[in-house]
């Protein structure tokens, strides 16, 4: 009897471990691939969460693209306000930064 106890509670514990195991494996095979923002790197972390919560809650392909236009167009008022009109779009024309790619990572 003793023994059976000693083999039945590392093969609970290995049962009842297994459904994480099974999700951290998925998870690491299947990242989330992320939508480079337009200008992130002149946002806050709550302005690009916030851009993200509009993005998956657009229903359409349509409305996430008037969202990325409206985006746009509210960064570059932004930069140039700032004085830095050029910046995003340096970044946005292939110059290395974390620019709009056409909703798409390079």
């Amino acid at each position: 009897m003793k023994s059976l106890k000693i083999f039945l509670l590392p093969t609970l514990l290995l049962v009842s471990a297994w459904p994480s195991f099974a999700q951290s494996a998925a998870t690491s095979a299947n990242p989330v691939q992320r939508e480079l923002i337009y200008c992130a790197d002149q946002m806050s972390h709550e302005e690009r969460e916030a851009y993200r919560a509009k993005m998956q809650a657009a229903p359409t392909r349509e409305a996430k693209e008037a969202l990325r236009a409206d985006h746009r167009r509210n960064m570059q008022e932004r930069a140039r306000v700032a004085g830095r009109a050029d910046q995003c779009e340096a970044r946005a024309q292939g110059g290395g930064g974390q620019g709009y790619q056409g909703g798409r990572a390079k």
